[in-house]
């Protein structure tokens, strides 16, 4: 809401004006109005309120004041008019009106945005029963927002037109203005470089949530409810399933059921499974089955698989799109609400404990007659109620959790409205398979038979060992480490769930995502059977994908690829290469070390890398976590361009 405001700073413009006026002392305290807006601005974020609004309000209106005085004085004083017409200050004042021009769109952006603003403070009122002036409203807090979205795009809109118009003044301004006017623009332009991509990308929130949400009309969804404790490459098995709708920011709809109450019987027009499912998990007989929707890397791949074997099981209404949650995903929003009580079953979850208590509570029914995942439904309508009852105090830390549910994979979404799926990619919520320029790694796990919950109890590491050479290519080692803890304290819970007591062993189907027309030089792995080269090689969602299938015992298993990625490095005509390198988190997958080597070609230099990376003399490491995607870049002068 405040981010056209903060644009207003550019107002400070006007002190060009000083060094041909005599208002001097109403320049500089117009810079301190706008100052002061600022400030206030970005210390209030999401938590907005009443008394921080007015006080913006009235210094922008102190401001414009000032700004009338300075505007009349460039426009009517008869010195500037005189200096107009004379060849040396002609130019400099024209650059200086453009300025003076740039500050006034940035004034009326800052009016819209404050227009904008004003009704959300209204709804944070409405919702804050202790606040000044609060009144009872009805329905849930998302209804207010999504509406305030959906007919604020006018005064939106206006603000990203002033902008526009005011980045134009600035771009068409002379190149050797005076240097306070040059200083004055540049501050300008660097503030709308800021702020300027992050109010656009509102507005185009302003122009596709309301839709997903159900403003245009009622909108349909498939949730998939994703086990990680049985990893799948989307972030697990699909155990259950949702239905839930929204029209006007309302949830009209929403039920949950066990996926084998639609899965089965097989009495539905056969799919065929890809031949990996085949081989590794459901043998020649099973169907291609919601439960095993999600066996593509690309969720936007598997979320319209799923729809298609939905509506094959006979599943009714139309779907709008596709979202993919874990239990992970849960313990996050317990982060915020606090614990739940699912009363029905006098269970309470604490953030952390969600994947070990659903599967407590999901193995059986307590009726054989009762939907054994009944208890996800009564989950699913508390976690609502508390989500959609979180108070505007804690809406700041809810957008921080957001931000976690996207970095980590935790959410992800498909929707069938091309605008609406572009921009939940733009946003990084569709889980597709990246397309980044440059060297690509995507390590992919699938529990396969024995299919077990093991996941729950292993941590899987990884060393990426990258040697590159005078031509740019990347030789990869890639060494991945599996830790199966079952017979650890930490693995008794999961030993002593109802039919799973005698499962130690996991079987694991790897894939490797890396860029197409790689070579692949060696692989190896043992545990249980020896693996001396790839059980499959294949192409996907513009990768190569390179895989194979093992069991994973009690202890520790380990799996090496080695690969040749073709001329990642660039290059450049300037003399300097350039590496750029992105790993892919895995949803669902659980935290683990990532050990990371980057050697360039022997006798050249390290220029610079990306923070965090540790120089030496030929190489970059690393060693972090791997809970999100990790983007790295070496630049370095080849051997060639040594002296």
């Amino acid at each position: 809401m405040g981010l056209a405001v903060l644009l207003v700073v550019g107002g400070g413009a006007f002190l060009v004006v000083t060094r041909y006026l005599p208002a001097l002392e109403d320049a500089r305290a117009l810079r301190g109005d706008l100052e002061r807006v600022v400030d206030r601005a970005a210390a209030a974020g999401l938590d907005l309120d009443r008394p921080a609004l007015d006080a913006m309000r009235d210094d922008l209106g102190t401001a414009r004041q000032r700004f009338g005085r300075l505007d009349a004085l460039l426009a009517d004083d008869p010195i500037v008019a005189i200096a107009r017409v004379l060849p040396p200050s002609r130019e400099a004042l024209a650059g200086t009106d453009a300025v003076a021009g740039a500050g006034r769109e940035l004034l009326d952006a800052a009016d819209a945005s404050l227009a904008v603003a004003d009704r959300y403070v209204t709804i944070r009122e409405r919702r804050s029963p202790t606040a000044a002036g609060a009144v009872a409203g009805g329905g849930s807090a998302l209804t207010e927002l999504v509406e305030l979205m959906a007919t604020g795009r006018v005064e939106i809109g206006r603000a990203v037109d002033a902008v526009d118009r005011a980045q134009a003044l600035l771009d068409g301004s002379p190149g050797d203005l005076p240097g306070p006017v040059a200083q004055v623009r540049d501050l300008m332009l660097d503030r709308l470089r800021a702020y300027g991509p992050a109010l656009r990308a509102y507005a185009e929130m302003d122009d596709t949530l309301p839709g997903i949400l159900g403003w245009d009309g009622p909108r349909r969804y498939l949730v998939l409810t994703q086990n990680p404790a049985e990893l799948r490459p989307t972030g697990g098995f699909i155990g259950s399933f949702g239905i839930v709708t929204f029209a006007r920011g309302e949830i009209t709809e929403r039920s949950f059921q066990d996926v084998f109450l639609l899965d089965l019987p097989w009495d539905y027009p056969f799919i065929d499974p890809p031949a990996a499912l085949v081989r590794y998990l459901l043998g020649p007989t099973q169907p291609w089955q919601l439960a095993d929707a999600n066996w593509s890397p690309d969720f936007p791949t598997s979320a319209q698989q799923a729809v298609r074997l939905y509506q094959n099981e006979g599943g009714t209404g139309e779907i709008d799109g596709v979202i993919g949650i874990t239990t992970q995903t849960i313990d996050e929003i317990l982060r915020i609400t606090g614990p739940i009580t699912v009363a029905d079953y006098d269970v309470t979850i604490a953030a952390g404990e969600a994947t070990l208590k659903v599967l407590q509570n999901t193995r059986v029914a307590r009726d054989p007659a009762e939907n054994r995942k009944a208890f996800l439904s009564s989950l699913a309508d508390g976690l609502f109620e508390m989500l959609l009852a979180v108070p505007p105090t804690r809406w700041t830390e809810l957008a921080a959790r957001g931000e976690v549910l996207r970095t980590e994979r935790l959410l992800l979404a498909w929707f069938a409205e091309p605008g609406a799926q572009a921009q939940i990619a733009k946003l990084g919520f569709d889980g597709g398979v990246r397309n980044d320029a440059g060297d690509y790694v995507y390590p992919v796990d699938s529990n396969v038979a024995p299919a077990s919950k093991l996941n729950a109890v292993t941590d899987r590491a990884l060393a990426l060992d990258v040697q590159l050479d005078a031509v740019g290519n990347a030789t990869n080692d890639l060494a991945v480490t599996w830790t199966n803890l079952i017979e650890s304290e930490a693995g008794r819970p999961y030993r002593e769930l109802r039919d799973l007591e005698d499962l130690r062993t996991m079987g694991m189907y790897f894939r490797l995502l890396v860029p197409e027309r790689s070579r692949i030089e060696a692989v190896s792995a043992g545990a249980t059977t020896l693996i001396t080269a790839p059980a499959e090689v294949a192409d996907e969602a513009g990768r190569m994908v390179i895989s194979n299938y093992f069991r994973i015992p009690p202890g520790v298993a380990h799996l090496m690829y080695r690969w040749v990625s073709p001329y990642p490095a660039d290059l450049g005509e300037d003399g300097i290469a350039t590496y750029r390198l992105t790993l892919q988190k895995q949803p669902g997958l659980r935290p683990g070390l990532l050990k990371l080597r980057i050697a360039v070609p022997p006798g050249a230099a390290i220029i610079d890398a990306s923070p965090g990376l540790v120089l030496a003399a030929q190489s970059a490491t690393i060693e972090t976590t791997f809970d999100r995607d990790v983007v790295v870049v070496v630049r370095y002068r080849p051997v060639s361009e040594i002296p």
